[in-house]
């Protein structure tokens, strides 16, 4: 959790390099930091211990913030998956009421999701009203990746469901509940957005992130949806950017360097002109399991958001220039105190008033 005077600068930042838009990620298994009304202690429960939680008021000047600046702030509210602390706030949330549940502690993928029952609906729908009252976005993120099947396989009302529905089994409840939630979030004039982790698994009315491999998203092209590119092996900046002793920790596994970032392809021309018609564009993360600190969330973004930047306004396909730029660049990024070491993260060269 960061405040929201570093989401004004890293809007800035965004701005300067034509990326329009902040994918606000405000819930998962490990805190809720968006204050909903109707739910009070989703912010009061969920959004311990790591860190705590915005205001309403606060979110919605960042908002007015980043559109004079050009940038849409799309909020992502996961569901059913990655939502412990929502179950940690409200027990009845889950798929066994009786059970009491904290704000998980640990990373990676929790397996106590969201029940299927017509108060959890009505739950995701009353704070999906609120955030839609916060934010005029078209798009609405709900998530919809990473979410265990196996408490629907034991739960007494999750099971009934799939008899109800005359579903195939427990595991279709996922496909389901996502439908629910697109319809709704349609019938109110947004376009839901998700995360895809095979390009068949969201319901057509949803424009899919792929994250997992490209041809995710040439799946979901062909069936007719638009596609969002991030494949994480060039965009996820929670990654090490090099192997380097000095580089701070990271996701485990091989860095992802900025010539990576700089090749990203969010339409590759062997997928054909149909299918990359259906790309609207590229974007990167910035998981913060490992980010403490607005310097290391800097460091990590910069310069490897500029290779983004460059790569999917220009096509990326001169790295010697790009790089002739990069070292021009830099100096600006300097001015503007953006760490461009390891040990500037813990010990700033200056301060900014």
């Amino acid at each position: 959790f960061q405040p929201v005077s570093f989401l004004r600068r890293f809007t800035d930042l965004l701005a300067l390099h034509k990326l329009n838009v902040l994918h606000l990620h405000l819930t998962d298994d490990q805190g809720w930091r968006m204050p909903v009304a109707a739910y009070p202690r989703l912010t009061e429960v969920g959004g311990m211990p790591h860190g705590g939680a915005y205001g309403r008021e606060e979110l919605r000047e960042l908002v007015a913030y980043a559109a004079d600046r050009g940038v849409t702030v799309v909020p992502e509210i996961e569901m059913p998956g990655h939502a412990r602390a929502a179950l940690a706030a409200y027990p009845h949330l889950g798929n066994f009421p009786e059970r009491r549940l904290d704000v998980w502690k640990s990373w990676g993928v929790c397996d106590t999701v969201l029940g299927v029952t017509d108060d959890v609906l009505d739950f995701c729908r009353a704070v999906l009203d609120e955030v839609m009252d916060l934010f005029p976005s078209p798009y609405v993120h709900v998530g919809g990746d990473e979410c265990p099947t196996t408490e629907w396989h034991r739960s007494p009302a999750a099971l009934r469901r799939v008899a109800d529905e005359g579903l195939d089994g427990p595991d279709a409840l996922h496909g389901w509940f996502m439908e629910r939630i697109g319809d709704f979030l349609t019938g109110r004039g947004r376009q839901p957005l998700g995360w895809t982790e095979t390009g068949r698994d969201l319901p057509g009315s949803f424009t899919v992130l792929a994250w997992r491999d490209e041809d995710h998203g040439l799946a979901a092209a062909g069936r007719g949806q638009y596609v969002i590119m991030a494949p994480y092996r060039s965009t996820y900046l929670d990654y090490p950017q090099s192997a380097h002793p000095d580089e701070p920790p990271g996701q485990s596994g091989d860095a992802v360097d900025l010539p990576a970032v700089y090749a990203t392809d969010p339409a590759p021309a062997h997928w054909g002109a149909p299918a990359a018609a259906r790309v609207l564009g590229t974007q990167a993360q910035l998981w913060t399991e490992y980010v403490a600190t607005a310097a290391h969330a800097e460091y990590l973004a910069f310069p490897r958001l500029c290779a983004l930047a460059d790569t999917a306004w220009s096509g990326g396909h001169d790295w010697p220039g790009f790089r002739a730029r990069l070292h021009h660049h830099r100096t600006r990024l300097d001015a503007l105190g953006v760490p461009s070491r390891p040990s500037a993260i813990l010990r700033p060269e200056r301060t900014t008033r």
